[in-house]
């Protein structure tokens, strides 16, 4: 639920405020943002908003945001003054929002990190960075890195979802296509089989098919379902074995291995660039994505709490490959790890494009041969028989 706050902040200004969740939550945070209620009620019109209304902020709505803040920065406006100019000119209600709740947050004396982190909208990873931004007066440059960085996964999401148009559209084209031929074409070409030719295999196999999907549809359906529920248990419960099946899985594990790899070390390079310690970093990644290769990194943690250089504790652990292990340790020894895991990352990202292109190279071709076999099989069983019977009944009239 949602509820609407009258209070005055601790400059004894008043403002109005909304807050979700329970109303003892609300109350809560209005002490947390040291606000003095002065009235509260339920905000109607923003619960039934939000039910439509989607949350997040897209990666490409964050590097534009972060790209004119550091532009902004770096032509002599003050942070506040920046924001309030892209919450006017801003189109997407959700920033439009958040950033307002940050003006009033920075107004009240909140530091940026704080003002952030209290919209929930941001990640971690933007917290973090503008904390240290704020502490080392480079707040133009760290914007510009988080710019980079939205940006980056931006082009990796759109780079992925072009990859799999194509296939999904073959692919949903044929099980549309397979499942319109058995249910109005087969039973239409079974009424002109002569006899015996409906004996053989493949007259039996997709006869028995259309029938199945005809009469038994709502079967297919409830399986689907209850495969996408069983896979999210066993996802939710197993999930550290789940992902060590999949990436011995040739191909399909090389690429979702390579995408991981190139999201964790591009997320080590902002931290480390923002001048946050490796074992911070580390945390703050875990706690922001619990998968199975950040729960490796957790690992690792320990092993430099006891003193483990970290490439030497990248080494113990088998999954990181030896091109890993001696660029961290190259970077450790020099002194320029950011750069080292901005070579890590970006190999990673060439390697994932390698295993798209490869995967997809595969999956085209793959459903083609499927088609032209389901038109083949159509074609021997029900097409072939009933042209020969024609013609046959052609020549004993004709004769």
């Amino acid at each position: 639920m949602y509820w609407k706050i009258e209070a005055l902040t601790a400059k004894r200004s008043e403002i109005t405020q909304t807050f979700d969740g329970s109303l003892e939550d609300a109350k809560n945070q209005a002490l947390v943002y040291g606000l003095e209620i002065l009235n509260i009620t339920p905000d109607y019109p923003a619960f039934i908003k939000s039910i439509f209304q989607n949350r997040r902020l897209s990666s490409s709505v964050l590097s534009v945001f972060f790209k004119d803040f550091a532009d902004m920065q770096k032509c002599g406006l003050s942070v506040n003054e920046a924001i309030n100019t892209l919450n006017e000119t801003s189109s997407n209600p959700v920033l439009k929002e958040a950033l307002k709740k940050i003006c009033n947050f920075i107004n009240d004396g909140r530091s940026l990190e704080e003002s952030f982190e209290n919209t929930k909208i941001f990640s971690k990873i933007v917290c973090v960075s503008l904390s240290a931004a704020e502490k080392t007066g480079n707040i133009p440059e760290l914007s510009d890195l988080l710019a980079q960085y939205y940006n980056f996964k931006d082009e990796n999401q759109k780079k992925i979802t072009r990859a799999l148009i194509y296939p999904g559209v073959i692919f949903c084209l044929l099980t549309g296509l397979s499942i319109f031929i058995s249910i109005k074409l087969v039973p239409l070409l079974k009424a002109f089989l002569p006899s015996g030719s409906g004996n053989s295999l493949s007259a039996m196999i997709l006869v028995g098919y259309a029938g199945f999907i005809k009469e038994y549809w709502w079967v297919v359906i409830s399986c689907l379902v209850t495969a996408v529920f069983l896979i999210k248990h066993l996802w939710h419960n197993y999930s550290e074995r789940l992902m060590e099946v999949i990436l011995s899985i040739p191909l399909v594990g090389d690429l979702i291995k390579n995408i991981e790899l190139s999201h964790v070390f591009l997320n080590l390079y902002v931290y480390q660039k923002s001048g946050v310690n490796i074992v911070q970093t580390i945390t703050n990644i875990h706690q922001a994505s619990n998968t199975c290769i950040t729960g490796r990194l957790i690992l690792i943690r320990e092993r430099i709490f006891k003193g483990i250089s970290l490439g030497d504790a990248f080494k113990q652990d088998p999954f990181f490959p030896p091109f890993v292990c001696q660029n961290l340790s190259k970077g450790q020894v020099s002194g320029f790890l950011p750069q080292y895991l901005e070579r890590i990352y970006k190999y990673y990202d060439i390697k994932s494009k390698e295993s798209i292109a490869a995967l997809i190279a595969i999956i085209e071709p793959s459903l083609l041969v499927v088609a032209a076999l389901f038109l083949l099989t159509i074609l021997c069983s029900f097409i072939l028989p009933i042209y020969t019977n024609i013609n046959r009944m052609g020549e004993g009239v004709f004769k």
